[in-house]
């Protein structure tokens, strides 16, 4: 941290020499004026720039910093500009360049990056871009083909042209997998749907997948089409049908693919009927390997956010339309992280053609966009601090802070982009444990920059957290880059390892977080052990040795407590009776009741909402059956819910009968079953269609005649 200050104060001494009259200007001509160049300019990266007045004052400061050993990343004769390298300048020499006749400025380096508008050729109907702040972000980074998304959907079509570029592929030249066919083959081929009158027709699907995949990845500057978010890899996990249908155990399995093959994000543009074991397992796999996930929160306006979008570690996004207003579909509630575009967004189609949807299946892609852009420019983030960095750099579009509405706000790709854009140190491989005498590696990655040269990196560690007094070798390159340090020394018994890795990066000295290593004898394997593991760890760990004894003696006093408390009862004595002859009477007979009616058989019926209309409209069921409402299409509605009640001129009029959950892309389904005879009216939110259930009551058909 000494190196910091110094930088502080050189940096200063020199903006002050630079901001006072020269004692040697003579003419008004020496005077230094600044100008603006065409570009954006960002923090100081810690090094000099000077400028010299002719060819004689270039050469003394080129010898002046050559005698001092004082490096010149940049030099110019012909300009007379130059920088020196501020690691290395201490203030003595600063001072002595600021003496030197024909210095006529010293003032910090500064980054500059070029302005960047793609000309991509339907730039102008991407409200969504402007809305994130995604112009801005380019302006630092666009992504990288060393990040993977892993769009797990409806396939993506691979030969779009304004996809082919950024598609994923495996060494045989694969693009995914296929979860419904179970091939490698994960093309999306959904191309067929049903008419308004329920009817089956080939070649009119939407390719939900694609568009998905466009919002994310779409190929920039390419003077066609679309602008995806990052220019990232885009890798296709096909988990739903031709009808958009799947299960939690194909998304599951599509998550853990992904992880496997090398997503480094992945994107969930669909829902799940409610908690699942197996998918819960999956999203924790991704996140305890530095997958982030992302996910749609629902299309049904309520006020729940749907699954996978509802687990912790999951990056849950709501809707918002141009106004920057949540979309009125869009769920929100606790567990809701950001909001993004997704009403009217235009995106790739699968043909090779383009297409508006809604919903918050095209706003998830946004921010899963973002997540790789800030990936590309420091791979060292983990999925929580991804997390927090896109939560906490939202803009805030209602109560201050976070709310229930729109969570955080509005994804901002620049601000987040801009957060992790400089310089962190961070130890990607460590031991578990080191054994007493032996040896460990270490593996380290120094990241952002844009890109930053290292000057120098190294570890430093001790036997504890205020006393690093042990240092390896160093290291130096340029951001980002990953290094290793091998075979160093264990402690000579049990006991803690602490540790830092370091870096200056650009003049400037970074550190990485305080990382312990256990050093202990090797322990034994298998599920005895590992339950002894896990035991020890609960009780010393999680829960504490000192409340462990306590819950302990708790435990042991409440039986005994009842056993001293419970009242004694006193012994009694009964004398047998002596044995009698017994008088038997005819016992009552009992009348026989024959066994009960088998119950009403199991009935099941289906109801299409197919566009705007429900089919067929009245439902003539008996009793005990099962009513299934099917959704047959995509937007419009981009989803939809089915209350019971009426709705007329005045508005909704819900009576609380029943109500679904999230009928959110086609092969959605919900259904209820209907135990009582009566008439029940419901109606769908967004369109106001009403429908009736009609049940009958379940007459057994009468015995035949012997």
């Amino acid at each position: 941290m000494r190196s910091i200050a110094s930088l502080s104060t050189l940096i200063a001494v020199a903006l002050l020499l630079s901001a006072v009259p020269w004692p040697f200007s003579t003419s008004p001509e020496e005077t230094v004026y600044a100008t603006s160049a065409e570009a954006s300019v960002t923090d100081s990266v810690g090094n000099i720039v000077v400028e010299l007045r002719d060819a004689e004052a270039y050469r003394n400061v080129i010898d002046f910093a050559a005698s001092r050993g004082i490096e010149v990343p940049f030099c110019s004769e012909e300009t007379g500009i130059l920088t020196l390298r501020s690691a290395g300048l201490d203030r003595a020499s600063l001072e002595a360049i600021s003496e030197m006749p024909g210095v006529t400025s010293i003032s910090p380096e500064r980054k500059v990056r070029a302005l960047f508008t793609p000309n991509d050729q339907y730039l102008s109907s991407l409200w969504g871009l402007d809305t994130v702040n995604a112009y801005e972000a380019w302006d630092i980074a666009q992504g990288t083909h060393d990040v993977i998304v892993g769009v797990l959907d409806t396939g993506i079509d691979w030969n779009h042209p304004d996809l082919s570029g950024n598609i994923w592929s495996d060494p045989s030249g694969y693009h995914g997998y296929n979860f419904i066919d179970y091939n490698r083959i994960p093309m999306d081929d959904n191309v067929n749907s049903y008419d308004e009158n329920g009817e089956w027709i080939p070649n009119t699907y939407t390719y939900h997948g694609t568009h998905v995949a466009g919002v994310i990845g779409a190929t920039i500057n390419n003077n066609l089409g679309v602008a995806g978010i990052a220019q990232a890899r885009l890798m296709a996990v096909k988990v739903m049908n031709d009808s958009g249908e799947g299960t939690d155990a194909t998304v599951a399995a599509g998550i853990r693919w992904a992880v496997d093959n090398g997503a480094v994000v992945v994107t969930m543009s669909l829902g799940v009927d409610g908690m699942s074991t197996t998918l819960e397992n999956a999203v924790d796999y991704a996140s305890s390997r530095g997958v982030v996930t992302v996910a749609a929160t629902g299309n049904s306006g309520s006020s729940y956010v749907s699954y996978p979008a509802a687990y912790p570690s999951v990056i849950a996004v709501g809707a918002i339309d141009s106004t920057d207003r949540r979309a009125s579909f869009s769920n929100f509630g606790t567990g809701l992280d950001v909001m993004a575009p997704g009403v009217q967004i235009y995106s790739t189609q699968g043909g090779g053609g383009y297409q508006y949807l809604s919903g918050t299946s095209t706003a998830a892609p946004y921010v899963a966009g973002v997540a790789a852009i800030m990936l590309s420019v420091n791979p060292a983030l983990s999925p929580v601090e991804v997390g927090n960095v896109i939560n906490s750099t939202a803009r805030d579009i209602s109560r201050t802070g976070y709310d229930t509405s729109t969570g955080w706000g509005i994804v901002d790709a620049f601000r987040a982009v801009e957060q992790i854009a400089s310089p962190t140190v961070t130890v990607t491989e460590r031991p578990e444990y080191a054994t007493p005498n032996g040896t460990y590696s270490i593996t380290w990655m120094v990241s952002g920059g844009d890109p930053g040269v290292i000057q120098t990196t190294y570890l430093m560690w001790g036997t504890s957290a205020t006393s690093l007094t042990q240092r390896s070798q160093e290291f130096n390159g340029t951001t980002w880059e990953t290094f290793t340090v091998s075979n160093l020394p264990s402690l000579p018994g049990n006991g803690t390892i602490y540790l830092k890795a370091y870096a200056n990066v650009d003049g400037t000295m970074y550190e990485s977080a305080l990382v312990t290593i256990p050093v202990h004898e090797p322990t034994p394997d298998g599920f005895f052990a590992q339950f002894l593991r896990d035991v020890h760890n609960f009780i010393f760990n999680d829960l504490g040795l000192t409340n462990f004894l306590l819950l302990m003696a708790v435990l042991i006093a409440i039986p005994a407590i009842v056993i001293v408390a419970r009242p004694k009862r006193r012994r009694t004595v009964v004398s047998a009776p002596r044995p009698q002859l017994q008088h038997f009477e005819a016992a009552t007979p009992v009348q026989y009741l024959p066994p009960p009616p088998p119950p009403p058989p199991r009935y099941e019926t289906y109801v299409d909402l197919v566009g705007h209309e429900v089919m067929p409209s009245v439902v003539r069921v008996i009793e005990g059956t099962k009513v299934v409402w099917v959704n047959r299409t995509w937007a419009p509605p981009p989803g939809i819910a089915i209350k019971s009640g009426r709705v007329d001129e005045a508005g909704e009029h819900p009576d609380g009968m029943f109500q679904s959950g999230l009928l959110i892309a086609p092969g959605d389904y919900w259904s209820a079953t209907f135990h009582r005879v009566g008439e029940y009216s419901y109606y769908l939110t967004g369109i106001w269609k009403m429908a009736k259930i009609v049940v009958e009551p379940y007459r057994a058909a009468a015995p035949s005649a012997s």
